[in-house]
C-alpha cells in the first residue's frame, strides 16, 4: 500500500502544480490582455486629441475615460460634451459666487447678469447637443449632426460673448478669475466641436 500512496501523492502533487501554473499563466495572459486594451484605447484617445487645437488639454481631460471610450468616436465626443458641460455649470456657480458680496456698479452688476444668463444658453445648447447626438443613426445623419455642431458653435459663442462682457466692465483682479473659468470651459468647447466635426468625416 505505501508505494500505490507514495505514487498517488506524487500525481496529486503534479497535478496541483498544473492546474496552479496554468493558473498563473491565464491571469498573466488577462492582465497582459487588460493592459493592452487600455494601451490601445489610450492611444486612440491621444491620436483623437492630436486634431484638435487644444491636443494637450484634450488628453489630459478625456484620458481618464478611456476604459469608456475604448476606441468609440461617438462616445468619444459624447464624453467631451459631458465635460464640457459640467464644466459649464460649474463655471455659471462660480461667477455667480464670485459676485455675491461685492458692492458692484450697476454697470458691473448686469456685465455678470448678462455671463450668467450666456452661460445659461451654453448650458442648455449642450444639452440639446447631447440628446441629438444619442440619436444619429438614420437617414437623416448630416442633418441632426448638423444641429449638434450648430448648438456647440452657438455655446461657443455664448461663453464668447459672456467672456466680452466680463473684459470690458471690470477690475484686473476680478477680470482675470472670471476670464480664467470661461477660458476654460471655451477651450474645452472648443474640444468637443473638434471631435463632433470628425464623427462627420468618419
Amino acid at each position: 500500500m505505501q508505494p500505490f500512496t507514495c505514487s498517488m501523492l506524487s500525481l496529486l502533487a503534479i497535478i496541483s502544480f498544473s492546474i496552479s501554473f496554468n493558473f498563473t499563466i491565464c491571469l498573466a495572459t488577462s492582465r497582459f490582455r487588460l493592459e493592452s486594451d487600455s494601451d490601445t484605447n489610450t492611444d486612440f484617445i491621444k491620436a483623437s486629441c492630436d486634431t484638435t487645437r487644444y491636443a494637450d488639454l484634450c488628453f489630459k481631460t478625456l484620458s481618464p475615460y478611456a476604459d469608456t471610450i475604448q476606441k468609440n468616436p461617438m462616445e468619444l465626443a459624447n464624453v467631451a460634451l459631458t465635460v464640457c458641460l459640467k464644466s459649464a455649470k460649474s463655471t455659471s456657480k462660480s461667477v455667480r459666487q464670485l459676485s455675491k458680496g461685492r458692492d458692484l456698479t450697476t454697470r458691473d452688476g448686469q456685465a455678470i447678469a448678462d455671463c450668467l444668463e450666456n452661460m445659461s444658453d451654453s448650458v442648455d445648447e449642450m444639452k440639446k447637443s447631447m440628446v441629438a447626438l444619442k440619436g444619429l443613426d438614420g437617414p437623416d445623419f448630416m442633418e441632426k449632426m448638423g444641429n449638434v455642431k450648430t448648438w456647440v458653435s452657438a455655446a461657443m459663442t455664448d461663453e464668447d460673448t459672456c467672456m466680452d462682457g466680463v473684459e470690458e466692465n471690470f477690475g484686473n483682479k476680478m477680470k482675470e478669475t472670471i476670464r480664467g473659468y470661461i477660458v476654460s470651459v471655451a477651450e474645452l468647447t472648443s474640444i468637443a466641436l473638434s471631435l463632433i466635426t470628425n464623427l462627420s468625416s468618419t
